[in-house]
Order: structure tokens, then sequence, then C-alpha cells
């Protein structure tokens, strides 16, 4: 009797089968991994934006504003008396949006210059995952992010 060496076909075919699925899954969670990580940068920057702004409110000694627009799922900051400045959440993927901004009875939040903040509030990001990033600024200017991640 000679010995065969190599593969049948149908070892193949379950190898191969095995290999797809592994990568389906594999692919399903890097696809949700994704879009976490782009809520996360998203939340981060609007964290970023809150600090750099406050400083330069109590650097330069005048009233930051930013003002956020959830309809048009952007933000708007205004440095005192110059031109504002607009920036997205969509910059980090086109599935992030803000739902809700909350300071005070509207969507304003002001620096003022001895680094205090008035109205202080939060803002909520939200992708299409129906994962959640809760940003909150107290009175005195910090600044607190909360991921419900799903």
């Amino acid at each position: 009797m000679r010995s065969r060496k190599g593969f049948t076909l149908v070892e193949l075919m379950i190898t191969i089968a095995l290999l797809a699925m592994v990568a389906a899954i594999g692919g399903l969670s890097l696809h949700a991994y994704t879009l976490n990580r782009n809520l996360k940068s998203a939340a981060r920057e609007i964290v970023s934006d809150f600090f750099v702004y406050r400083a330069r409110a109590v650097s330069e000694g005048k009233t930051y504003r930013i003002t956020f627009d959830i309809d048009g799922n952007s933000y708007t900051i205004q440095p005192g008396s110059s031109t504002p400045v607009t920036r997205s959440p969509m910059a980090f993927g086109s599935d992030i949006r803000i739902i809700d901004a909350n300071f005070g009875a509207g969507q304003t939040v002001n620096f003022l210059a001895r680094g205090t903040v008035s109205p202080f509030g939060n803002v909520k990001l939200r992708n299409s995952r129906q994962s959640n990033a809760t940003i909150k600024v107290n009175i005195a200017g910090r600044t607190y992010v909360k991921f419900d991640i799903k």
C-alpha cells in the first residue's frame, strides 16, 4: 500500500469555512471597535476645546463662548469679538451625533476670564451603535467624560 500525503477536498473546504467564520466575527468586532473609538475621539476633541478655550479666557482676560447646534450637529466657538470658529464631531465619523447640550436654560457655555464656567452643564454624543458619551462641565471649569459603550 502506498501512503498518500496531502489533504482531501473535504478537509480543505472545512478549513476554509472555519477561517471564513473567524474572519467574519473578527470583522464585525473591528467595525464595532472603530465606531466606539470614533465616539471617544469626538468626545475628547470637545473636552480638548473646553480646556483650550478656558485657558485662553484666563490668559487673555476675556470670555469665550461655545454654542452647540444639535440640528446642525456642530458647535461654534466665539472668542470675544473675533470671528467665530465652527467645528463638528462628524470629523471622527459620520455616525457621531450631538444629541443633547444642556447648559442652564440653553445650549451655550461661557468660559469666563477668571477660569469659571457659566452656566455649567453637559453635552451628550451618540454613535450608530447607540453608545453614548456624556461630557460634564462644572462651575469651576473641570470637565468629566462618561462613556456608555455598547
